[in-house]
C-alpha cells in the first residue's frame, strides 16, 4: 500500500511539474509550434530517465520504493514518453526483433488508434 501512495504522490508532483513546464516554454521559446511545453517535457523527462537508469546501473543505492516513486509517480506522469524510451532500450538491448515491434506498436499501431478514435468520434456525431 505505502508504494501506491508514494506513487501516487509523485504523479501529482509529476504532473504539477509538466504543467509549470507548458509556461516555461512559452517563456523560453514564446508561443513556438515546435518548442512546446509537451516537447520540453518529453526531452527533460527522457534525460531524467537516462540518469535515474545510469544510476542505478552503476548500482547506486536507490531502493526499490524510490525508484517507483521516481520512474512511475513523477516521471510517469510528467511524461510517459520517458518510459516509453526508457522500454525501447532496455529491449534493443536484449533483442533488435523485439524492440522492432515495441517500437512498431508504440509509433504506427498507437498512432493509428489515436486516428481511429478521432475518426470514429467524427463518424458518431455527424448524423
Amino acid at each position: 500500500m505505502i508504494h501506491f501512495l508514494l506513487i501516487a504522490i509523485g504523479g501529482a508532483i509529476g504532473a504539477s511539474l509538466r504543467f509549470l513546464t507548458g509556461f516555461l516554454a512559452v517563456k523560453l521559446f514564446g508561443k513556438s509550434e515546435v518548442m512546446t511545453g509537451t516537447v520540453l517535457a518529453n526531452i527533460t523527462g527522457c534525460l531524467l530517465a537516462g540518469i535515474l537508469l545510469g544510476l542505478v546501473s552503476v548500482e547506486v543505492m536507490l531502493n526499490q520504493t524510490t525508484i517507483l516513486f521516481l520512474t512511475i509517480g513523477v516521471l510517469g506522469s510528467y511524461t510517459t514518453f520517458s518510459t516509453f524510451a526508457l522500454e525501447a532500450y532496455q529491449l534493443g538491448k536484449v533483442s533488435s526483433a523485439t524492440c522492432i515491434l515495441y517500437l512498431f506498436l508504440q509509433l504506427v499501431v498507437a498512432g493509428s488508434a489515436t486516428v481511429g478514435g478521432y475518426l470514429a468520434i467524427h463518424l458518431i456525431t455527424s448524423n
